[in-house]
């Protein structure tokens, strides 16, 4: 059954291309993508988009939405690989291009993973994974922030669907508080630097977020929170986290609230 699916997605995916091909203009021919037409930072907006409206991402994963890779880097220098990024890990594959439709060969095991690229827009790249049975389809977008690499450039956009935007920080005598979504923050003493966990070591609760915080101007400053948005997602809730044995992986409980900080307005 599950290659029935697999083999429907495919014949999505080439259909939509064909589409594309039909359609082309002589200005812009469909041939010519390549590393060098790709170049630069490609994240999974879709995956941005669910965790932002659960206000979760462990919740996202859990449901089964985490995609092959959070964020793809393509290098004009390098036109026959792409660079992939899933929160904890980093690596390369080899990547082959027909037409608008990019191939990366033996993602899982010796199963393809396939890219459809649109030139109408030239900030679209959807994803069609049908490695795991049914396919599940991701559309990444190019991004413009200025960062260093592609983990770098997903993390500001999932700091910009979860948490960028201005607060107040309750508690004796509200403080005025931001998240930005290159990953600063004001309004919570001692920290000026967050960062969502999103994969690996950080994740040291299995029904809650984990947010880390640092002070940019102190060494070993960090410290692990665990967070939870209200159902509006207009207030966010900060916990401590208690490491009951520090030579045990995941025994980590939730403590009191550490923090709460009411949203002024959209980002």
């Amino acid at each position: 059954m599950k290659y029935y699916f697999f083999a429907f997605g495919v014949c999505i995916l080439f259909a939509l291309s064909a589409c594309k091909q039909d359609g082309k203009s002589s200005g812009n021919p469909l041939d010519q993508t390549n590393a060098s037409t790709l170049s630069g930072y490609w994240v999974s907006i879709d995956f941005c988009t669910r965790a932002g409206k659960s206000g979760s991402i462990l919740k996202t994963i859990n449901g089964r939405n985490k995609p092959y890779a959070y964020a793809l880097t393509f290098d004009g220098g390098n036109p026959d690989s792409v660079t992939c990024y899933n929160g904890f890990e980093t690596w390369k594959m080899h990547v082959t291009y027909q037409k608008d439709t990019l191939e990366i060969k033996n993602a899982k095991g010796d199963r393809s993973i396939y890219l459809v690229y649109d030139p109408a827009t030239n900030q679209d790249l959807t994803m069609f994974d049908g490695t795991s049975g049914s396919t599940q389809i991701d559309r990444f977008t190019l991004s413009r922030a200025k960062v260093k690499n592609g983990y770098s450039a997903f993390q500001t956009a999932i700091n910009t669907s979860m948490m960028a935007g201005n607060f107040e920080s309750a508690g004796k005598g509200t403080v005025p508080a931001r998240f930005a979504a290159d990953g600063g923050m004001t309004g919570f003493k001692d920290f000026d630097r967050y960062e969502l966990c999103t994969g690996g070591d950080c994740f040291v609760m299995d029904d809650m977020d984990v947010i880390t915080l640092r002070n940019s101007k102190k060494e070993d400053s960090e410290k692990m929170f665990g967070f939870r948005f209200s159902s509006k997602k207009d207030s966010l809730f900060l916990y401590n986290l208690v490491n009951q044995n520090p030579e045990e992986k995941g025994a980590y409980v939730v403590g009191g609230i550490a923090q709460t900080f009411l949203r002024k307005n959209s980002k």
